[in-house]
C-alpha cells in the first residue's frame, strides 16, 4: 500500500509546474555542453553550466517581471561573487575578509522575501563552487563572464519557455490547489465527527494544509492578477482569474462554521445522522474538486455534474422529511442549525457548479467584478527599501542573527577543509549553506533530510555502479537524477538529496575512474557540513520558534481585528462588497498561515517545554476558531439580505474587538465594565429568537420571511456569542492578569 502511494506521488509529480521546472533546468544546463563539447570548448561549457546552475533558483513561480529581475539579480551577484573569490582565493589575507564580508552581505539579502532568499542563495553558491578552482582559459574574469552568459541563456530559455507554456504552468498550480482544497474539506468533515478521538491531531493537519494553501494562492493572485493588468482582454487570463476567485471562495465556505464543535456536540448527540449527511456531501464536492485537479484537458462529463445534483437532491430531501417532524419533537434548534449547516454546503455547491460551467462552457462573457485597481491591492508586495535592511541590523532580527551564524560556521568549514587537506573542501561549505536555515527546527531537518538523502544516494550508487559498467547509462542516469533532483528540492529535500548525490556521483563517474573514492568523499564531506551546520544552528545565537512565535500571533489577532471590523462595516452600511474586505480576509488568512507554520516549527524544538506548548496550542485553537465564526458571519451577511444593525450587534462587537486589543497590547485596555451590555443583547437577541420561532410555528402567511429572519437572528446569535467567548479566552491567555 505504501509502494502505491509513492507510486501515484511520483506519477503526480510529473505533471506539475516542479517537474516542468526541473526538465527546462536540466536542458538548460546540458545544452552548452552539448555544443561546447562539439567545438572542443567543454570549459566554456562548464562555466556556462555553472551560470545556469546559479540562477534557476530565483526562477520561482509569479509574476513574469519579479522572475526575469530575480534571475536578472542572481546573474549580477553569480558573476560579482565568481570574480572576488576567484582573485582572493589565492591570498589567505585577502580572502578570509572577502569571504567573511560576502557570505554576511549575501545572507542579509534574505529579509527581502522569499524570492530574495533564493537570490541570496545563489551569491553563495557562486562564492562556494568558485572555491572549486574551475577555470577557464583566460582568467577569472573570462570565466565568470561565461557564467553570466550562461545566466543570460537560462534566463532567455525560461522566458521562451514562459511564452509557450505560461497557461500550463497556471493550470498546474491550481490543479494543485483544488487538489489541497479537497484534502482540506476532507480534513474538516473528519473533524465533524463525535466520536472523533484524534481532534488534536486532525487540527495540525487542517493548520498545515491551511498554510500550504494560502503560499499557493500567493503565487496565483500574482500570477493571474499581473497577467490580467497586462492581458485584460484574454479569455484564458479571465478565466482563470474567475476560477481562482470560486476557489477562494469555496476554502472560505470549506472554514465555515455555522456552530462551535462543543454546542454542536451537544446538539447533535441523538442525530448523528444529519452530521453524517454533512459529511457526505462535504466528501462528495471534495471528489469533484479531485477531478479539476486532473488538469483543464480532463473532460468533463455531464454524468459528474448529474452525480453532484443527486447527492444533493438527496441531502435535502432528508431535511424536508427532519423538518416535517421537528417541530413536534421539540427539535426545533437542531433543525435550524442543521439548515444553516446545509445553506453553507449549498453555497459551496453552487460554486463548485460555477467551476464546472467555467471549465467546460466559458467563452469569455462574464464579466468580473474585481476592479484591476482593487485586485492590485490583493497583490502582497514585498518591501525592498534601504530601511528594510537597516531595520534588520540588529540581534533581535532572526535573519541578521542566521547571517552572523552561517558566516561563522562556512569560514569554519573552510578552515576545518584547509586544515584536513580535505579532497573537496567546497562540498563542506556547499553542505553548510544548504542545510542552514534561520530557525534550529528547520535546520535540524535539513540536516536530518540531508543525512538520510546522502547516505541513500550514495547506497544506490554503490549499487548502480557495481552493476552498470556502461558511460553512456551513467550520463543517462546523471540526466534522469538532475531532473529529478531539482524537481523535488522544495517538495521533497530527503529525496532531492538523495537524487543530487546521485547526479555528483554519475557525473563524476564519467570524468574519473575512481567512483567509489568520490562516494566515500562525498558522503563524508556531507557528515562534516551537516554536523557543524546542524551545531552552529543550536548552540550560535539560536533562533527558537517559542521565543518570537508572539510576533506571529500578534499578527494574527490584528489581522483577524481588521477583519471582523470590515465584518462589521459591511453588516452596517450594507452596500457593495468593498475591495477592502476581501483584502483583510487574504491578511487573515495568511496570517493565519503563519501563525500555523511558526507552531509546527515551535513542536518541533527540544527547547519548547509542554506547558509552554499546550498554551501556545490553546492561543492557535482558538485563533483559528475565531478566523472560522468570522468568516461565516461574514458570508451569512454578503449573502442573504438582513436587517438593520441594531445597537446590540455594535455593542457585542465593541467588546469583542477590545478582548483582540487587549490581547495585541496584553493590558486591559478596556476600562469599564460592558457585562451590562451584553447582557441586554444577550436577552434582547434570545427574546427576538423564541418571539420568531412562535411565529414561525404558529403563522399560516408570510411564513418564508419569519424563517429568514429566524435564520438571520439565531446565526448572529450564536457567532456574536462564539466571538465574545473566544475572544474573552485569548484575552484571558494573553493579558498580563492571566
Amino acid at each position: 500500500m505504501n509502494l502505491y502511494r509513492q507510486l501515484q506521488s511520483f506519477f503526480k509529480l510529473l505533471k506539475t509546474a516542479e517537474f516542468s521546472r526541473g526538465i527546462r533546468f536540466a536542458v538548460a544546463a546540458i545544452l552548452p555542453l552539448l555544443v561546447t563539447a562539439q567545438l572542443g570548448e567543454i570549459q566554456i561549457g562548464i562555466a556556462m553550466a555553472v551560470g545556469v546552475l546559479l540562477t534557476s533558483p530565483s526562477d520561482v513561480p509569479g509574476s513574469l517581471q519579479r522572475r526575469v529581475v530575480g534571475v536578472a539579480f542572481s546573474i549580477v551577484i553569480a558573476v560579482l561573487a565568481t570574480i572576488i573569490t576567484g582573485f582572493t582565493l589565492a591570498h589567505p589575507m585577502f580572502f578570509i575578509p572577502v569571504l567573511v564580508l560576502q557570505i554576511f552581505l549575501y545572507s542579509m539579502i534574505s529579509v527581502f522575501g522569499f524570492r530574495a532568499s533564493l537570490i541570496s542563495f545563489s551569491g553563495l553558491l557562486a562564492v562556494v563552487l568558485s572555491m572549486a578552482q574551475v577555470s577557464a582559459e583566460g582568467g577569472v574574469v573570462i570565466h565568470a563572464l561565461w557564467i553570466g552568459v550562461g545566466g543570460l541563456w537560462y534566463l532567455l530559455f525560461t522566458l521562451l519557455f514562459h511564452y509557450l507554456l505560461r497557461r500550463r504552468e497556471t493550470d498546474n498550480l491550481l490543479g494543485e490547489v483544488f487538489e489541497l482544497t479537497a484534502e482540506y474539506l476532507e480534513v474538516r468533515s473528519r473533524l465533524m465527527s463525535l466520536k472523533s478521538k484524534n481532534r488534536k491531531e486532525l487540527e495540525k493537519e487542517l493548520f498545515s494544509l491551511q498554510t500550504t494553501i494560502n503560499e499557493k494562492h500567493e503565487i496565483i493572485r500574482e500570477m493571474v492578477i499581473t497577467r490580467r493588468k497586462k492581458f485584460g482582454r484574454s479569455g484564458m487570463v479571465r478565466k482563470r482569474l474567475l476560477i481562482f476567485i470560486e476557489l477562494v471562495d469555496i476554502l472560505e465556505l470549506g472554514m465555515a462554521n455555522p456552530v462551535d464543535f462543543s454546542k454542536m456536540s451537544k446538539l447533535f448527540v441523538s442525530h448523528e445522522d444529519k452530521i453524517a449527511l454533512i459529511q457526505d456531501w462535504n466528501m462528495a464536492l471534495a471528489a469533484h474538486l479531485r477531478i479539476f485537479g486532473h488538469g483543464f484537458w480532463h473532460k468533463f462529463s455531464r454524468a459528474e455534474e448529474d452525480s453532484l445534483h443527486d447527492k444533493r437532491r438527496e441531502v435535502w430531501k432528508k431535511f424536508q422529511d427532519f423538518e416535517a417532524v421537528a417541530n413536534r419533537s421539540g427539535d426545533e434548534e437542531v433543525l435550524l442549525v442543521f439548515r444553516n449547516f446545509l445553506t453553507f454546503k449549498e453555497k459551496q455547491h453552487q460554486k463548485v457548479l460555477s467551476v464546472y460551467r467555467l471549465m467546460r462552457e466559458w467563452k469569455g462573457d462574464e464579466k468580473i467584478k474585481l476592479k484591476s485597481k482593487d485586485a492590485a491591492k490583493l497583490l502582497t508586495t514585498p518591501d525592498y527599501s534601504l530601511k528594510t535592511l537597516q531595520d534588520n541590523l540588529d540581534l533581535k532580527s532572526p535573519i541578521f542573527r542566521h547571517s552572523i551564524r552561517l558566516t561563522v560556521v562556512m569560514v569554519l568549514g573552510y578552515f576545518v577543509g584547509e586544515y584536513f587537506a580535505v579532497q573537496n573542501a567546497y562540498w563542506i561549505l556547499l553542505t553548510i549553506a544548504v542545510i542552514m536555515r534561520p530557525g534550529y527546527a528547520l535546520t535540524r531537518d535539513r540536516f536530518k533530510q540531508r543525512l538520510y538523502g546522502t547516505l541513500i544516494g550514495g547506497a544506490v550508487a554503490v549499487t548502480l555502479v557495481f552493476l552498470i559498467r556502461n558511460q553512456v547509462a551513467y550520463g543517462i542516469l546523471a540526466v534522469i537524477s538532475l531532473v529529478l533532483a531539482h524537481s523535488m528540492i522544495q517538495r521533497n529535500y530527503k529525496t532531492a538529496a538523495a537524487f543530487i548525490t546521485l547526479n555528483v556521483i554519475f557525473v563524476y563517474s564519467l570524468l574519473r575512474p575512481n567512483v567509489l573514492e568520490v562516494i566515500e568523499y562525498r558522503v563524508l564531506d556531507t557528515f562534516v557540513g551537516a554536523g557543524l551546520a546542524f551545531l552552529g544552528a543550536k548552540f550560535l545565537w539560536p533562533t527558537w520558534e517559542y521565543t518570537t512565535i508572539k510576533n506571529f500571533i500578534d499578527g494574527s489577532l490584528r489581522a483577524n481585528l481588521d477583519f471582523i471590523k470590515e465584518i462589521e462595516a459591511f453588516y452596517t452600511y450594507k452596500s457593495s462588497l468593498p475591495a477592502s474586505y476581501r483584502l483583510a480576509r487574504k491578511k487573515a488568512f495568511l496570517a493565519m498561515g503563519d501563525l500555523n507554520a511558526a507552531f509546527q516549527r515551535m513542536t518541533q524544538e527540544s527547547k519548547t517545554d509542554k506547558i509552554h506548548l499546550g498554551k501556545t496550542f490553546r492561543i492557535v485553537s482558538l485563533n483559528q476558531e475565531f478566523l472560522s465564526a468570522s468568516v461565516s458571519l461574514g458570508i451569512f451577511i454578503r449573502s442573504h439580505t438582513t436587517t438593520k444593525a441594531s445597537d446590540h450587534f455594535v455593542n457585542y462587537v465593541s467588546v469583542i474587538k477590545a478582548n483582540l486589543l487587549n490581547s495585541v497590547e496584553n493590558e486591559d485596555i478596556l476600562k469599564e465594565d460592558r457585562s451590562e451590555e451584553i447582557g441586554e443583547a444577550e436577552i434582547f437577541y434570545e427574546n427576538l429568537y423564541r418571539e420568531l420561532l412562535d411565529l414561525d410555528r404558529n403563522e399560516s402567511s408570510g411564513k418564508e420571511g419569519v424563517r429568514e429572519r429566524l435564520q438571520e437572528v439565531q446565526i448572529l446569535m450564536d457567532r456574536l456569542k462564539w466571538l465574545l467567548e473566544v475572544s474573552e479566552g485569548l484575552a484571558k491567555i494573553l493579558t498580563k492578569k492571566a
